[in-house]
């Protein structure tokens, strides 16, 4: 069970006690947080280094009509960054380029030998990575070698030669990536989707093109999908671009997003942050996991309503494919918790029949669940067995734990401090739990937070109303570095308890104000969560929630999403 910590109070303004504990604790800070600006807060492309020099390669190519290949990531982020290079090109009206994201299963993350022997025999003058390629130096080389330049636009970080050493960059013709350790630009953080905007938003500006200056605004909603759906910081240009994003997103004309749109029963003119992570996004996801990444590719990209409501249909069928086979094995990993009578320090499960493209969702799910870092691995289909981890937090960086492992056990790993993948040999499966084990085991551990929750303020069910609403209004949109507000409520007393949605598996509590009125709290997904087993009506509890506003079925209402509870003996 979570301790509850509430924040002390530093100010009676609601707006003003949240930014304190968000770092935001003088005036002009809070009026940039409060008042995102585009001019102000999305900063000159020219900044990053090596922009100038992508540029002037990127519009040689285009002026002498060389064949491009734009070479994206297959997850949502990859996929919005290689529609909106493909925007950008159809726009200006160049043709001879071609979008290559690779398969998930077969060919892998990020490029590789056997794609840059394909580009040379198209004859191919220059390659674009955009969300990979800042560690691919073997493939790299061997473009250079074939005549063919490569231009790496990527925000992850690049590997160190060395403890201590420099950092060991691709021989790439220019690399664009802020988190280079030579690179000035005053924000650090931004998705790959962002770094594809900082590139077209570079070339527009350096102009030559029959476009309408500004025209490249039009591309946020893709860079506000990305943005979102990969967890980076929602704060500084990231905010802007978001911010403004979801304005583009609530006039987009792209027919996929419009079907898409309809079949998830999502009001255009509403579409918030939590409609991108939590319906957008993870459908987008969901073709590169299942299938291959071509078909969000399309959704995105497709100026037919036909073959937008095909495209519609098949990710949702795919996405309910998904649900079931995460739910199952989930339920076989907490069998095997259950027959083993306890919790291991980390989770190290697997099986062959497993499906690869969702272990990460899984692993997602185990960590809510546990609270324990969580290493999953299959096969299926695929032609290696695959993996995915996620970290609770307890050590630093899952990337680095995968490097101590005995080389020999995985084949590749890679990925982030806190969520990674790897791939595994097969005949060392056996001894692969018992290696991740000692290598955790051995890495320093630091303090998690999984075990606290930080609560921004009490507050009384009477103050859920719109006038409270608009104050937290203002600090949208939510994401990493910037969460929803909790808010604790003591003492409630359940009304009214529901159980909906397929099977019962949604948990909806009513709670009544002073005058009567009702105030809902809805939590998803609850079935198998032993703190709601309690639950009845006329019991009164401690709630921690976060306010939202809810437009189901056209109806407008203000609600609350739990966050936790606890009874009261």
């Amino acid at each position: 069970m979570k301790q509850w910590v509430v924040r002390k109070e530093v100010s009676e303004n609601l707006p003003e006690q949240i930014l304190f504990y968000r770092g935001v604790k003088n005036k002009e800070e809070a009026e940039k947080f409060l008042n995102p600006d585009y001019e102000r807060d999305v900063h000159d492309p020219f900044k990053i280094l090596n922009m100038d020099k992508a540029v002037e390669r990127i519009s040689r190519a285009l002026r002498d009509n060389e064949r491009v290949i734009v070479f994206g990531d297959y997850d949502a982020d990859g996929v919005c960054s290689s529609v909106i290079l493909h925007d950008f090109f159809k726009k200006i009206g160049f043709e001879n380029f071609h979008i290559h994201i690779p398969d998930r299963h077969l060919e892998g993350y990020g490029l590789s030998i056997e794609a840059v022997d394909e580009f040379a025999k198209e004859k191919t003058g220059l390659i674009i990575t955009l969300d990979c390629g800042i560690t691919d130096y073997a493939e790299v080389e061997k473009a250079n070698s074939a005549g063919i330049d490569v231009i790496i636009a990527d925000h992850h970080p690049a590997a160190a030669s060395a403890a201590g050493a420099a950092e060991k960059l691709p021989n790439a013709f220019a690399i664009i990536d802020s988190k280079q350790k030579n690179d000035t630009y005053p924000f650090k953080y931004l998705s790959g989707a962002g770094v594809a905007f900082k590139v077209v938003q570079a070339l527009a500006a350096r102009g030559g093109f029959n476009i309408v200056p500004g025209w490249e605004k039009w591309l946020l909603d893709l860079v506000a999908i990305a943005t979102v759906a990969d967890m980076v910081p929602l704060v500084g240009e990231n905010r802007a671009l978001v911010h403004y994003g979801l304005q583009v997103l609530r006039k987009t004309r792209r027919q996929g997003l419009l079907s898409f749109l309809r079949r998830l029963d999502i009001n255009l003119g509403n579409v918030n942050e939590d409609d991108i992570g939590f319906m957008i996004a993870p459908r987008i996801n969901i073709a590169s996991r299942m299938e291959h990444a071509n078909i969000s590719f399309s959704l995105l990209t497709t100026e037919s309503p036909e073959e937008s409501d095909w495209i519609s249909v098949h990710l949702e069928v795919m996405n309910n494919d998904r649900k079931r086979i995460v739910e199952n094995i989930l339920k076989e990993i907490d069998g095997r918790i259950k027959e083993a009578g306890e919790t291991p320090k980390v989770i190290v499960e697997g099986d062959m029949g497993w499906h690869p493209g969702v272990l990460g969702i899984a692993a997602n799910r185990i960590v809510e669940k546990y609270g324990r870092t969580a290493f999953l691995w299959g096969k299926a289909e695929a032609k290696l067995i695959k993996g995915s981890c996620r970290s609770d937090g307890s050590v630093a960086n899952l990337a680095e734990l995968m490097k101590t492992i005995p080389e020999g056990i995985l084949s590749e790993q890679g990925g982030h401090a806190l969520a990674a993948g790897f791939s595994v040999n097969e005949e060392e499966i056996e001894n692969l739990k018992d290696e991740i084990i000692k290598s955790y085991e051995k890495m320093p551990k630091q303090k998690t937070e999984n075990d606290i929750l930080y609560i921004d303020k009490e507050l009384k069910i009477d103050d859920v109303n719109w006038e409270t609403w608009a104050s937290m209004e203002k600090l949208q949109p939510f994401g990493m570095d910037n969460p929803k507000p909790i808010f604790l409520f003591s003492g409630l007393e359940i009304s009214n308890l529901k159980k909906f949605g397929n099977g019962g598996i949604h948990l909806q509590l009513d709670f009544l104000k002073n005058n009567k009125k009702k105030i809902s709290a809805i939590s998803f997904f609850v079935s198998g969560d032993e703190k709601f087993d309690f639950l009845e009506s006329g019991q009164r509890v401690d709630l921690a929630a976060s306010l939202e506003k809810s437009f189901f079925r056209g109806a407008t209402e203000l609600r609350l999403r739990i966050v936790d509870i606890k009874s009261i003996i």
